[in-house]
C-alpha cells in the first residue's frame, strides 16, 4: 500500500502534508498546554524522588542496575556497552531470550508479554539477591503496564528512571480504549524522566515528575577514524527511505553526487549495526536528516547528531536549533535549511577538502569531550549520588 501510494505523487504529498500537521498541531497544542500549567499536579512524586535518592546513597556503589530496551541495534551502539562500565548491569529480553519489548505480537498481548517478563526478571534477580537499585527504562504506556513500575519499586526499592528521545511527538502517544499510550501515562510510576527535548522538562515538572534534559550521546570506542581506510563515499546516509528523506537524497544524486544509502526502502537495505562505523569513517560527508516523521521544518535530536560527528567525518545535517547548545555550527558540524542549500553545501564541501577535514576534526574533538554516553551515565549517576541541599 505505502508503495503504491508514493507513485500517486499528489496523494502521496497529501498524506504527508495531513500527518506533518497531525503531528505539529499536537505538539503545539501541548506546548500550549503546559504554558498555562502554572503548579504541578502534586508534590508527591518530587517528595518520593527525593526520599528514593537517598535510599540509593545507601546502597552498593556503583548501583545494580536494569536495563528495559527496546531496539536491540540501537542500544547496543553504545548506550548498553557505557551503562555497563558503570557497574553491574542487567537488561530485558523476552522469554525466547531475545533482546527489548519490540515483541512481535498483538498490542495488548505484546504489552501483557513484556509486563509479564519484566517482572519475572526482577523477581528472579531479587530471588538471588541482585534487585536492581535502578531500572532504566526506554518504554511507553503501549510497551509495558505503567503500574508494573510501581510493583517494583514498591517491592524492592528500585529507583525507577525513563528515557525518552521522542518527547516532541509522543509524549501523549495515542489514545488506546480511552487510554494514552505513549510516555504519559508513565510519569505516575516513575522517579526521573530524561528527556532528549529541552523544553519537555517543564512538562514532567509540571506533572510533577522531576526531569533532565538528556539528549542522546556516542561512543568512541566505536565510532571513530580509520585513517587506515580510503574515504571511498562522497555521501552516505543511513535511515528509512520516505517524505524529505528521499527527496534530499534523489536531489543531491541528480545533481551528480555520489550518495550512499542504507535503510528500510534504499537500495543497501538495513545495515547491520556491526557495519555502520566503518560506513561513517570512509565517508566524507555524513548526512543528516533532522525531520520529525514527514515534517520539513520540525526537528528533534537523533543518534546521528552525535555518532556523525564522533566518526571523524563532517556531518552535514538540518539547522535543528537544539544542535546550536551543543556544537559550534559551521565549525564543528555544518547546516542546512532546504535540499537546495543542502545540495549547495555538499558540492562546497566536496570541493574543499582542507576546510571539510578541518570540520570533521573540530566536530569529532567535541563529541568526544562531551557527548559520550558515558559522561551522560557519569554526570547522571553523579547528581543521583549528590547530597540533598
Amino acid at each position: 500500500m505505502k508503495a503504491r501510494l508514493r507513485n500517486l505523487t499528489w496523494l502521496y504529498r497529501i498524506n504527508a502534508w495531513y500527518r506533518c500537521w497531525q503531528t505539529k498541531n499536537k505538539y503545539h497544542a501541548t506546548k500550549g498546554y503546559f504554558t498555562r500549567r502554572i503548579s504541578a499536579r502534586s508534590k508527591t512524586q518530587k517528595i518520593r524522588h527525593q526520599a528514593h535518592v537517598g535510599e540509593l546513597r545507601n546502597r552498593a556503589s556503583p548501583p545494580r542496575t536494569f536495563l528495559l530496551g527496546t531496539d536491540e541495534q540501537q542500544d547496543r551502539s553504545g548506550m548498553l556497552q557505557a551503562l555497563e562500565r558503570c557497574g553491574n548491569v542487567t537488561y530485558f529480553t523476552r522469554s525466547d531470550g531475545s533482546y527489548g519489548q519490540n515483541d512481535p505480537a498483538p498490542y495488548k498481548e505484546r504489552r501483557a508479554n513484556n509486563t509479564r517478563r519484566l517482572l519475572e526478571l526482577v523477581d528472579g534477580l531479587a530471588a538471588r539477591g541482585a534487585a536492581p537499585d535502578v531500572l532504566i527504562g526506554q518504554t511507553w504506556g503501549s510497551l509495558i503496564e505503567p503500574a508494573a513500575l510501581s510493583k517494583i519499586r514498591g517491592q524492592y526499592g528500585t529507583f525507577i528512571i525513563n528515557i525518552s528521545m521522542d518527547d516532541r511527538h509522543q509524549f501523549w502517544g495515542q489514545k488506546v480504549d480511552g487510554e494514552w499510550n505513549g510516555v504519559y501515562p508513565l510519569i505516575p510510576h516513575i522517579d526521573l524522566a530524561l528527556t532528549a527535548a529541552p523544553e519537555c522538562v517543564e512538562w514532567y515538572e509540571k506533572e510533577g515528575c522531576p526531569a533532565m534534559f538528556f539528549p542522546e550521546a556516542s561512543d568512541p570506542t566505536i565510532f571513530h577514524p580509520m585513517p587506515e581506510l580510503p574515504k571511498i563515499h562522497d555521501v552516505s546516509f543511513v535511515g528509512g527511505r520516505y517524505g524529505i528523506r528521499e527527496e534530499l537524497v534523489l536531489a543531491l544524486r541528480q545533481a551528480g553526487i555520489r550518495v550512499t544509502a542504507y535503510g528500510q526502502g534504499w537500495e543497501g537495505g538495513r545495515l547491520a549495526t556491526e557495519d555502520v562505523p566503518r560506513l561513517f569513517a570512509q565517508s566524507k560527508i555524513l548526512l543528516g536528516i533532522g525531520t520529525i516523521g514527514h515534517c520539513r521544518d520540525f526537528y528533534a535530536l537523533k543518534l546521528r547528531d552525535f555518532d556523525g560527528p564522533m566518526s571523524g567525518s563532517c556531518y552535514l545535517t538540518h539547522d535543528n536549533p537544539d544542535l546550536r547548545d551543543l556544537y559550534v555550527v559551521g565549525q564543528e558540524v555544518v547546516t542546512y535549511k532546504s535540499i537546495d542549500e543542502c545540495v549547495d553545501r555538499v558540492k562546497y564541501l566536496l570541493a574543499n577538502e582542507a576546510e571539510r577535514e578541518s570540520i570533521a576534526k573540530r566536530g569529532r574533538q567535541r563529541a568526544v569531550r562531551e557527548h559520550t554516553w558515558d559522561n551522560r551515565f557519569r554526570e547522571l549517576m553523579s547528581r543521583l549520588m549528590q547530597p540533598t541541599r
